[in-house]
């Protein structure tokens, strides 16, 4: 089977807001409710060297603003991607307040603002994660020029004023910390949501192959089962109607049931052949360069003479890289079937393709009606269709992802109710294995 499945695989999704959130929301009632046990401690060891009123009240601050948030959540209003981040963001300024009224720089727990900078680089990302450390840097530099002293807080290397060499050791130290932290902790962070998407994409593309593979069984088993049957009624049907042709106009009615009888048999045996005939590249199917004139000539000859004329080709010289030549051709076969019966004459579909540096692009578009975001969403589920009862059984574009992926590519589809739909197979070059 081919290989090489992460290197085709769509951009990974960004991680919920409301997920962070819910999770942020947490992690700030603790922080209230350990900073007013700190600030409570700190009056019983200090007595009267701090200024409560203010402490308290940006405690306060940032618990109502958490109770709005979580009221907010429970409420069930939307969050948007930048909201933990301003939420940080209120969090740093808020400890920045709180360590100017307890003694600024000489007050231990300003290592908290490290626990806010490793907090941007989990949860946000890019310049979000640098903006707050930043922001972290900055808050903690101007604690050096302004705030209340706290007279049994002060180091004995900080009295008398000045930005001595030790208040710019501790600055210059703190901003290589958050530094490293943004960069190694936002790194790792990433590299985690990376694999978690593409053990997700695994997942997904193991339980395609697990449902193609209870189909193929399914239509080998129905196919012997029906496949006899079948052809007896086909044989009787058809001697049937030689019989009613030996009778004259008084056997018109039964030579036309007859007919009708043969013509629905061989439709239940195309309907078998759907199932078990396109489900991607024949077992044992070797991948081969070929021309894209001869994809061209093998595309038409399958087509009718009123599809052919509707089809623009736009294909490059020469050689493709190797495929499976049968199941490429199953594949764009079904493609444009879809598109035709999507497109009401005199419409026209394309049908393009072009190298993309490491691989190949094939674009199919048509202009159809389009789908629906509801339609759209469900597009490429085995059985799903829009079809009338008996146009179809949602099997095509089901088999021509699952193709796509054995290639180790992808099939996407962009469409919208009144521009039509265009279906785009890509796949890299030589990933198999």
């Amino acid at each position: 089977m081919w290989r090489g499945y992460a290197r085709a695989m769509p951009s990974r999704p960004e991680a919920s807001p409301g997920a962070s959130l819910a999770w942020l929301v947490r992690f700030r009632w603790i922080t209230a409710v350990m900073q007013a046990a700190t600030i409570l401690g700190a009056v019983w060891v200090l007595e009267d060297e701090l200024p409560l009123v203010p402490l308290f009240a940006l405690v306060a601050i940032g618990a109502l603003s958490n109770l709005f948030l979580a009221r907010r959540l429970r409420g069930g209003a939307p969050a948007t991607a930048s909201l933990p981040g301003l939420l940080l963001g209120l969090d740093i300024l808020l400890l920045t307040g709180l360590l100017y009224f307890s003694g600024g720089p000489s007050n231990p727990f300003t290592a908290i603002y490290l626990v806010h900078v490793t907090l941007a680089a989990v949860v946000m990302r890019g310049a979000w994660s640098w903006a707050l450390g930043l922001l972290s840097t900055l808050g903690f530099g101007l604690l050096f020029f302004w705030h209340v002293p706290v007279e049994s807080l002060t180091h004995m290397a900080h009295r008398g004023g000045g930005f001595s060499l030790h208040l710019l050791g501790m600055w210059l130290a703190f901003a290589v910390t958050a530094t490293l932290i943004a960069a190694f902790v936002g790194r790792v962070t990433e590299a985690l949501r990376q694999r978690e998407a593409e053990l997700t994409a695994l997942r997904d593309l193991a339980a395609r192959q697990t449902r193609l593979a209870s189909l193929t069984t399914l239509a080998a088993g129905v196919a012997h089962e029906l496949g006899s049957p079948l052809g007896t009624i086909a044989v009787a049907a058809k001697e049937l109607q030689r019989a009613a042709e030996r009778l004259g106009p008084g056997g018109s009615a039964m030579g036309l049931d007859a007919a009708l009888i043969r013509q629905e048999a061989g439709r239940c045996r195309q309907i078998l052949d759907q199932m078990a005939g396109p489900a991607g590249s024949a077992p044992g199917e070797q991948p081969e360069p070929f021309a894209w004139e001869e994809l061209a000539s093998a595309l038409r000859a399958a087509l009718g003479a009123a599809d052919r004329a509707r089809l623009d080709l736009t294909l490059p010289p020469g050689a493709s890289g190797p495929v499976p030549r049968e199941g490429l051709l199953r594949t764009l076969r079904a493609l444009l079937g879809n598109a035709f019966e999507a497109t009401p004459a005199p419409g026209r579909v394309s049908l393009s393709a072009e190298g993309t540096g490491g691989g190949w692009r094939i674009r199919i578009r048509d202009e159809g009606a389009g789908m629906s975001p509801e339609v759209l969403a469900r597009a490429g589920e085995p059985f799903f269709t829009t079809k009338p009862p008996g146009g179809g059984m949602g099997l095509g574009l089901f088999l021509a992802r699952t193709f796509a992926e054995e290639l180790g590519g992808a099939l996407t589809l962009d469409s919208a109710q009144g521009r039509g739909t265009t279906v785009e197979l890509v796949w890299p070059e030589a990933s198999h294995g």
